[in-house]
């Protein structure tokens, strides 16, 4: 696992390269249901970094999808919306810490 971190660290491009696959499966996990999309969008915030600007762009439309979908003239919409908003600040909560973790941990300034 060392050698991992240690290689991703000297490699930013090869880094890059994996971030953007691994989003890739995790928008294609998310649109099948066979295959899983949150350890692709895991990974790929991993390793992309969560300021990266493809990353907050992609927040900020899944915000206005979602804010979008609780202010639906609907009834049975807004209800799927207020659901699935309180999913994602559950989720937010308990993931954005351990990303922040891992971050510091991954570009940490003491070389492996």
């Amino acid at each position: 696992m060392r050698a991992v971190i240690r290689f991703l660290r000297l490699n930013p491009t090869v880094r890059r390269a994996l971030g953007l696959l691994f989003l890739a499966l995790g928008l294609i996990g998310s649109l099948f249901p066979i295959i899983p999309g949150w350890p692709g969008f895991l990974f790929a915030i991993i390793l992309l970094g969560r300021r990266d600007r493809l990353l907050r762009r992609l927040h900020l439309i899944a915000r206005f999808v979602l804010r979008w979908l609780r202010k639906a003239p609907i009834p049975h919409v807004r209800g799927i919306g207020q659901w699935l908003s309180n999913q994602y600040v559950e989720l937010r909560r308990a993931v954005v810490p351990r990303l922040i973790a891992f971050e510091r941990h991954l570009d940490g300034p003491n070389p492996l």
